[in-house]
């Protein structure tokens, strides 16, 4: 990867965890079945669903490339296994709710198969994620990435928490189970996507010619 494309996947990476923090409210604003099909709200609720619960896993999977090249040879052993987890539970979790969502634009219903893989996609990408939380926090020293670091690393539990607080709140609302998913992973990659793109780059050499 050029230096060039590093700050692009890390712009992505951002992007991506925004979306998915956003997710939740963005869900809880408009459902499908709440509009008229063909219509201009319609087409802006279906667009709204493959904007924030397709793309950005996608992403953050991209992000990650940007966070393979920081770290370099520091990367360890653990570290290039949680990377690939990570990403494949992040491109799981988007099949699994594009196939949902294509189901609901295509005017069908909700597809369980859509609903097996996405799960089975978020339990990969939680255990990638703890691996990848731990090695950002012990491997990049600005705190960006070390409090990205940290709220990935503890993604599970702050899930937990945000569902128990959800469910005392409002246990018919589904925009919280949402948010016991996405909003710690999206919060967290909202950080270290912008602690990568600031992140110094090598310099490019200068080559003199001799006149």
């Amino acid at each position: 990867m050029s230096t060039t494309t590093v700050p692009r996947a890390a712009t992505a990476g951002l992007v991506g965890g925004a979306l998915w923090a956003l997710m939740p409210l963005a869900f809880g604003l408009a459902a499908l079945e709440d509009v008229e099909s063909g219509t201009l709200s319609w087409f802006a609720v279906a667009a709204s669903y493959w904007i924030f619960g397709v793309v950005p896993p996608v992403l953050i999977a991209v992000g990650l490339a940007a966070l393979r090249r920081s770290l370099g040879d520091g990367l360890g052993t653990v570290g290039r296994v949680g990377l690939p987890v990570a990403g494949a539970g992040l491109v799981a979790m988007a099949l699994g709710n594009g196939i949902e969502v294509a189901s609901l634009t295509a005017g069908g219903g909700e597809v369980g198969l859509g609903h097996a893989v996405f799960l089975v996609g978020f339990l990969v990408s939680i255990v990638g994620g703890i691996v990848v939380g731990i090695v950002v926090f012990r491997r990049r020293n600005d705190g960006l990435s070390r409090a990205a670091g940290l709220v990935m690393a503890l993604a599970l539990p702050l899930g937990i928490g945000l569902g128990i607080l959800g469910s005392a709140i409002d246990p018919h609302d589904d925009a919280w189970f949402f948010a016991a998913i996405c909003v710690p992973t999206g919060i967290a990659w909202v950080l270290l996507g912008a602690s990568l793109r600031g992140a110094r780059r090598p310099a490019v050499p200068e080559f003199v010619t001799a006149s």
